[in-house]
This record gives structure tokens, sequence and C-alpha cells, in this order.
């Protein structure tokens, strides 16, 4: 019998089956043709090579090859995971009157049964009063839905561009203010896509805003961040860093957040190139938490280290950071430090097994970060993240992580109580 029955990571368009997704893509290519050229454009630049969909509906084996151009079964950068789900993006545009997709997804989730927080994006291009029509039609499908055994329950995402997100939470504020009941259905925030070019600190003010206004009970949403799951541009401390600075900040859930606990070998022998500005900032903020970070063993000598090698390193506007055995112990001990200090700050970090393995670039299973997290006793679930494009589902990540994470029965039925009583607290 499975443990694993709650998931409070999930992006909903990302939970449609490829089956279903073949089924509807002919008409639908036919119907957003403008947007269906977008993704072949899109999914060109991301892999190099030229879709032919035609081939998807008329050869033999055209379902195995759609699957293959969809799925994401092996391990690819986060750009190619994009330029994948951009199909979904393409041929199911938000609109008031097509709720197919949420049916589609609500339908085969209820016949599991379970507590699913679904995420998805708050169409900023309809007009106020479409906007309001479409929310309200997506809460009342997911009602529609829920059962005994089925609880679905949904997380908006915001852009990570400031005055959209700003736009996003005004329009969240106005929409509750006048619908209260719809509250029980939404329960948080979120913060995705890619994080490039978009640290913590830049959403600083935003932060403190949702806090107040939870605080003078306005709204009960949590604040959901996707943070520490690239590092092709920043170094892996850097990365790290962020996860406790979105902490602190007052982040309730961390996604990913695979720099802060990671193994760092296996990162051995790449070189990644980070802005100088970033990596001065990264110092900046050693300075300021010097004393939690001596109080758990990085000390001033590993911060001088730190400092001659960034220097050594800098080259104009950009900081080379070659991954050698020094630097890879030096991170080992930073993540030590952080993984302590995030602790009084009680954040709830949100795995995903497959998705951190295929699109998080961490070569082996065993350099997941789930052991280091409760192993620090840190709030932890198991989620799918996308499980249609993954092909998978929460049996699969139950298995994944018992076999080759080592994680015990004892250990999933922790997971489990994290992730369900995210739902329950709120009943």
């Amino acid at each position: 019998m499975t443990i694993l029955q709650s998931e409070n990571h999930l992006h909903l368009y990302g939970c449609l089956t490829a089956d279903c997704l073949f089924e509807q893509s002919f008409d639908r290519a036919k119907k957003y043709e403008a947007r269906f050229q977008w993704f072949i454009s899109e999914f060109e630049k991301a892999l190099g090579q030229k879709i032919k969909p035609e081939t998807w509906w008329n050869s033999s084996n055209g379902h195995d090859i759609f699957r293959k151009d969809f799925i994401c079964s092996d391990a690819c950068t986060f750009d190619i995971f994009q330029a994948k789900f951009n199909l979904l993006i393409a041929l199911f545009p938000p609109t008031p009157d097509d709720m197919t997709l949420a049916k589609a997804v609500f339908s085969r989730h209820a016949s599991e049964g379970g507590y699913k927080e679904y995420r998805t994006f708050l169409p900023l291009y309809l007009a106020n009063h479409e906007r309001i029509i479409y929310l309200e039609r997506l809460i009342d499908c997911a009602q529609s839905f829920e059962t005994n055994n089925y609880h679905p329950r949904l997380a908006i995402s915001f852009s990570r561009q400031d005055t959209e997100a700003w736009d996003s939470y005004r329009f969240l504020l106005s929409f509750f203010e006048k619908r209260p009941q719809a509250r029980r259905f939404i329960t948080g925030i979120d913060f995705c896509g890619n994080e490039r070019g978009h640290p913590p600190q830049n959403k600083k003010q935003l932060f403190k805003q949702i806090q107040s206004d939870r605080k003078d009970g306005l709204h009960s949403f949590e604040i959901l961040y996707h943070v520490g799951e690239m590092w092709q541009d920043i170094g892996l401390h850097s990365a790290a860093r962020w996860c406790v600075e979105a902490a602190q900040m007052g982040v309730d859930r961390l996604g990913h957040a695979l720099a802060l606990g990671m193994n760092p070998e296996s990162l051995a022998r790449r070189t990644i190139r980070e802005n100088t500005s970033e990596a001065k900032r990264h110092l900046q903020w050693i300075t300021i938490n010097r004393q939690a970070l001596h109080e758990n063993n990085y000390t001033i000598k590993d911060y001088q280290w730190f400092s001659d090698r960034l220097e050594q390193s800098t080259t104009g506007d950009y900081v080379t950071w070659h991954y050698d055995q020094d630097l890879i112990e030096h991170i080992r001990t930073f993540q030590s430090a952080l993984l302590s200090m995030i602790k009084p700050y009680d954040p709830l970090v949100e795995t995903c097994p497959s998705s951190n393995i295929r699109i998080g670039a961490l070569g082996r299973p065993e350099f997941h970060p789930i052991r280091q997290f409760l192993d620090h006793q840190i709030r932890v679930t198991i989620s799918t993240d996308d499980p249609g494009i993954f092909d998978i589902d929460l049996k699969h990540e139950e298995l994944l992580v018992q076999r080759q994470f080592g994680l015990t029965a004892e250990d999933l039925i922790q997971c489990e109580k994290m992730a369900r009583g995210i739902f329950l607290d709120r009943s």
C-alpha cells in the first residue's frame, strides 16, 4: 500500500497526460494556429531541431513520436523542459469558456483520491471582468470534483516580473474581498518559472505587503517560492544563499531548494560565469550574517578563502567559478551552515524527485538533498511537479525515493504528514 497520498507542488497544466494531450492536439493546433507556430519556433530554439507535428497525426507510429517530443524522460536543461511545456501553453490558453484541461486533470485525480494543490497562472492579458469569470469558473470546477476522498486546491502563480506580480496580487485582494467564500480553495501565491536574474531580494517589498495583509486578515495565502533550482549562471553558493534569503524574508514554502543541500560534487570540473555584482552581494550577505554562520562552523577562515577566491576569479563584469575540490568543499561547509541557519524560520521544502533529477542537473539520484533536509529536521514534502510531462505519478516517486534515495517508510510517513497538514490546517 502506498504511503504518499498528498501533493502540494503540482502545476495544473503539467498534470495533463501525454495521451490526453495527443487526443486533442490536432484540433487545437488548427484552432490556435499562431500559438502553435510559436511553440514550434521555441522548440527549435531550445532543442536545435525542427519539430514535425505532421508525423504525430499522419504516421503509423505518430503517437510514439508525439510522446518522444513531449515527455521529458531523461535529463535535460530547464530551457528544453520549458520548450515542451510551451505546447500546453499554446493549445490551452486560459479563457473563461474553456475548462477542458482543468476538468481532465481534476477528473483523473478524483479517481485516485488524495489532497492536491495545483499551481496555475492568472491570465493578466484578459480583461478584468473576463479574468474574474475565469477564476470563478476554475474554482467552481475544482469544487465540483471534490469528494470525501479528493480535495483539490489552487495556488495562483505570479510572474517574477515585479509590475505583473503586484498587479496579480492587487487583483486577488479585490477578487476575494467580494467573494470570501472562495478563499477555501486558494491556498497560496506562487512564484515560479525561470529564476535567472530574479533574486528573492527583488520581492522583499511584495513579500512584506503579503505578510502584513495576511496578519490583518485580508487573506490567508502562503507564499510559495521556487528557488535554488538553477545554477547555470550563478555560483551554487549563491543559489543556496537565495534559499535562506527567501526564508528570512518570510517565504512559507521553498520550491525545490536543491542548491541548499545537494551534493556539490555533482558540479565537479564544471565552470560557470556569475555576474560580479551577484558575487559581491554574496560576500556582503556573508558579512552581515557572519555571526550566525560562525556559530554554525563557517569561520573567518572560510570567509577569507572565499574573498580571496572571488578576487582571483573576477574579470570585469564576471566571476569565473571552476568547481575544483577546494570550491566543492567550501560549498559543502557553507551549505551545512545554511541548513542549520534556516531552521528557526521553519520553511517547508517541496521536493519533486523525478523533476529534480531530470531538469535539476543533479547527475545521480544520491546527489539529491532530501536526505540532508530530513537529517537536519527540515520539513519536507514529496510531489510530482509536472507528472504529465514526466510521465510519472506519486507512486512512482515513492518507489524512487525508497530505492534510490534510501528513504524509509518512517521518512515517507513524515513527508505525507507535512503535505496533508497544509490542507488540514486550513480546513
